[in-house]
Parts: C-alpha cells; structure tokens; sequence
C-alpha cells in the first residue's frame, strides 16, 4: 500500500488469493489431506505501517512496515489509477525497496500504473513490462530501457510480472494461481468468481491520442484540416502544395510535430471514426467503410483488425451504446 494507490485493486488482490486460499483446502480435504495448507501467505506493508489514504479517500490499514520484510516469495504493488505522475516521486523508497528484494530472488508483480514504481527501481530495465495503455507514451518517454508490451493485459518477463488496465488485474492474479498454485485451482476460482482465466489483448480499449502540443502552426493546420476532411481521397503531395509545402519538408515536418507520417495519422483519424461509428450507430460497415473514406468494405474489415484487434462486428457487439 502507498499514498494515492488504487483500494479496488488492493482488496482485488486480497480477495482473489483468500478465494485461492479457501478453494485448496477445499480441494485437501476432499482428498483427505490431515493438514491442508493455504498456497498464499497474504500480508499488507506499507511504507511506514500507518494507515494509508487510497484514491477515493478510502484509507487502509497495513500489517506491517515495508522495511520489515526483508525476505519474500512475491510482492504485488497496486495501481494508482489516474495519480501515479503525482505519487510516484514519493515512491522512490518503494522502488529501492524492490530493486533489494528483487535481487534476493522476490517476484514482482505489478497492477496497472503500479508498473512505473518497478521501472523507477531499473529492474525492468531490457525487459517487456505492460502497464494501462493511456499511459504508455509517457512509460516509454521515461523508461525507454524497458520493451513495454501495451498491447497485452499480463508479461511475464524474469520473475517481473505486469498488469494493464484495472480489469487486467484480475487477468494477472488468475496468472499468478496457476503460477503459484496450480490450473485446477485457477480454473476453480475462474468459475466461482465468474471471471475470464485467459489473457486478453488491451488493443480493443486503446483509444488513440493525436498529438496537438506542439508549436508549428502550419501542421496544426493541416491536421484541423484532416479532421473535416478524412472522408475524402486525399493525395498527399496535393495536400502538401495546398499548405505550401514541399514534398519531403512536409513529410519531415508532419513527423516532427505529431511523430507519425502522415499516412499513418489519417489511418488513425479514419479508425477512430470508424469505432465512433461502431459504437453509436446501426450503420452498415459497407456505409461506416464509405464514411471514413475507403471503398473496400473488406480491405477495412481486415485493417480493422489489425489494428483493434476485434473485427468491425465484434467491437459494435462489445462496445456498442
């Protein structure tokens, strides 16, 4: 537990490994073991072993202090939700703390934002790590050691083990049952708690951020202009002359400032609206093809794909209002 962390993840967490817990004894005394024994050994630290305010203003009380553990199989760290740039310079001691008991041959597990303490530590440094896709650019702008995996829900990568969003905690701690208990134990608790058991991709739930907070002007302009334009044929050694740029200066530029081609930015503006779409409307996906401005229905369902990782149909069936 730290300031600012998520309590649904920390009771999360809690709840699932006692369901682990009660669900083999079950399994021992069924068997008739003369002793059943819990898998997990659950204690709660926090930095100082006081009460510690959560998000939402819930505050929870730990067991012991952090500096009292000083030998451990597995650690997991919360997440923070939308604090963790906030808090996470008041978690260095947390990081440190990691870094030692990582060394001394701890796993660590990480839910969520929580990923950002176990890259503070350096311990994730050349290896893949996964964390909430809204903040995978600025995981990547400050760890760029770190081969982050936004694309997954769970990694597994030298005993450092990493969540995504807070939904993909409940994918990692089925994950850390099978790895520390067994599979009939995790496929126990998947059907007594009524949750998934398998890893699932985050692509479907990534919206895209095009990048606005720079400073040239002109290229500010041609993306207002793509935004009203989108739908439409657009060659881009026109659009170019028609912003009075130069072929290459353009493209150079466009990068630049948005960091992507221009090609790849209307193919993002295009599936964004195309979800949008998806999302809102009845439209057929020959019409929602038409409307972000291509002509093969089937080109675009494949696109799609690749991209979301769901066909048109299942992300409407998925997201749709």
């Amino acid at each position: 537990m730290a300031p600012y962390s998520s309590s649904a993840s920390i009771s999360a967490t809690l709840e699932m490994l006692e369901s682990a817990n009660f669900l083999n004894v079950v399994k021992q005394q069924k068997a008739g073991a003369p002793n059943p024994k819990m898998l997990f050994d659950i204690e709660t630290v926090s930095m100082d072993g006081k009460p510690v305010q959560c998000s939402g203003g819930l505050s929870l009380t730990p067991q012991r202090t952090m500096d009292s553990v000083t030998e451990t199989d597995l650690i997991i760290i919360p997440g923070f939700l939308f604090n963790i740039l906030l808090a996470l310079p008041l978690l260095m001691p947390v990081s440190k703390w990691l870094a030692n008991l990582y060394d001394k041959g701890a796993t660590i597990a990480t839910i969520c934002t929580g990923a950002f303490v176990a890259a503070q530590a350096g311990i994730l440094d050349d290896k893949q790590a996964t964390t909430h896709w809204y903040y995978a650019k600025e995981f990547k702008r400050r760890f760029p050691a770190v081969t982050l995996m936004d694309q997954l829900t769970v990694t597994d990568d030298d005993g450092l083990i990493c969540s995504g969003g807070a939904s993909a905690a409940t994918d990692m701690l089925m994950y850390l049952v099978r790895k520390f208990g067994s599979v009939d134990i995790a496929a126990e608790c998947s059907k007594k708690l009524l949750v998934d058991s398998c890893q699932r991709s985050q692509l479907p739930y990534m919206q895209y951020s095009f990048k606005r907070n720079h400073e040239d002007r002109e290229i500010a302009a041609v993306q207002n202009w793509l935004d009203k334009h989108f739908e439409q044929e657009i060659v881009f050694d026109q659009l170019a002359k028609q912003f009075n740029f130069g072929q290459r200066n353009f493209i150079r530029r466009f990068k630049l400032a948005t960091g992507e081609t221009p090609n790849q930015y209307l193919q993002n503006l295009r599936i964004e609206r195309a979800k949008y779409f998806l999302e809102t409307t009845n439209t057929s996906l020959e019409r929602v093809t038409y409307q972000v401005g291509y002509e093969d229905s089937n080109s675009f369902r494949r696109l799609f794909k690749n991209r979301v990782g769901l066909s048109p149909a299942d992300y409407r069936k998925k997201f749709q209002v």
